[in-house]
């Protein structure tokens, strides 16, 4: 994905429009921080759907309603459509539990530097 800035943009438009529309993906820079993403229509269509497939999948898993709607408002991450979904799990039900205590004894391990 190749990044431009806003006046790279605003200038060259034409062209980005004719290589977004062929598959290539931009994303648009001011003040060197991103503003907007230039993507093809079947790439939105294709991202469109992704998400309605999502949506339908934590529905029918039993996510809340609610919650459903506040992810596609952005007022909530959209990772939380996993939330609570493990609740009638009874193998899962001490998850947190779990990863708490495992992380909790690995506090010792040594760091990753990168």
């Amino acid at each position: 994905m190749e990044t431009i800035n806003i006046s790279e943009a605003k200038s060259r438009f034409s062209e980005f429009l004719s290589r977004a529309a062929s598959g290539e993906r931009f994303v648009i820079l001011r003040r060197a921080r991103p503003l907007a993403a230039l993507i093809s229509a079947g790439e939105l269509d294709r991202l469109d759907r992704a998400a309605e497939i999502t949506r339908r999948l934590a529905r029918t898993l039993g996510q809340s309603p609610g919650l459903l709607d506040e992810i596609e408002a952005g007022k909530v991450h959209p990772a939380m459509a996993a939330f609570g979904l493990w609740k009638d799990e009874d193998d899962l039900e001490d998850l947190e539990a779990r990863i708490i205590e495992n992380r909790s004894r690995s506090a010792s391990r040594p760091g990753v530097d990168l």
